[in-house]
């Protein structure tokens, strides 16, 4: 990450690097040093979560995507599909006084079937809905593969209307106008979830103090993803029993 730094200040070239998200620690002093300079330098870190399974919690990324979240003029990117990753990239490339940093799954991920036109339009604004209903029960916020996910729990409780956004970058959601986040994320009249592999601390600012922030707060263990995913409650059928229980307890 220095070195990449470096290549910036020299002018001529955008630097580019990569390696597993479990190691941006090791880089965090040359990630803040980059924001601190406002220089365009594009970090790829992948392997995002607890999906890279069996090499264990050594290299299960936990509180990495909140920690590079806290850096001030750091731009962190969590596409949820190929089509995402691209505009991603692709804004990543546009930011000529940020670093960013595009956190990228092991795992493969479905494609949306929505146009890439219109996907951008919703990353340039850092967050946008990608499943529309009118009058919601509940809104389900999601990053990265678990937009996916979110999608399937809205798809299985039809008796309830549910509203899915993917949020790729907080950097560039809270720059938007209050009617934009109002209009993606109603302050009133629903549930809010999150939904993240990752600590939840920090989503609070999302779903608020009656929210319900899905995540992981604890490490990893060592045994396959889908295996991990079952659990730690990342599966479907968790997730909306969840919701379902916490709906439940409020009545």
């Amino acid at each position: 990450a220095a070195i990449l730094n470096g290549m910036a200040l020299h002018s001529g070239i955008i630097p580019f690097g990569g390696t597993f998200l479990i190691f941006s620690d090791y880089s965090r002093p040359a990630l803040r040093l980059g924001a601190l300079q406002k220089i365009r330098v594009i970090h790829e870190f992948t392997h995002d979560s607890f999906y890279v399974g069996e090499d264990g919690p050594t290299h299960q990324p936990v509180e990495q995507t909140m920690a590079l979240r806290a850096i001030p003029d750091l731009q962190v990117f969590r596409p949820a599909d190929a089509k995402e990753t691209a505009i991603c990239f692709k804004l990543a490339l546009e930011s000529k006084n940020n670093p960013s940093a595009l956190l990228l799954t092991r795992q493969g991920v479905p494609v949306f079937q929505q146009s890439i036109k219109k996907i951008e339009k919703g990353v340039r604004r850092g967050g946008y809905i990608i499943r529309k209903c009118t009058k919601p029960e509940i809104n389900l916020i999601a990053t990265g593969s678990e937009v996916s996910l979110a999608l399937k729990v809205a798809e299985n409780m039809k008796d309830k209307q549910i509203m899915v956004v993917s949020l790729p970058c907080w950097e560039l959601f809270d720059k938007q106008s209050l009617e934009y986040k109002n209009e993606v994320i109603p302050i009133r009249g629903c549930l809010t979830v999150s939904l993240e592999a990752g600590v939840t601390l920090g989503w609070e600012k999302y779903v608020g103090q009656n929210g319900i922030k899905i995540g992981l707060d604890h490490f990893g263990t060592c045994a396959p993803g889908i295996d991990l995913a079952k659990e730690f409650g990342f599966t479907a059928d968790q997730v909306e029993s969840r919701i379902r229980e916490f709906v439940a307890s409020l009545l």
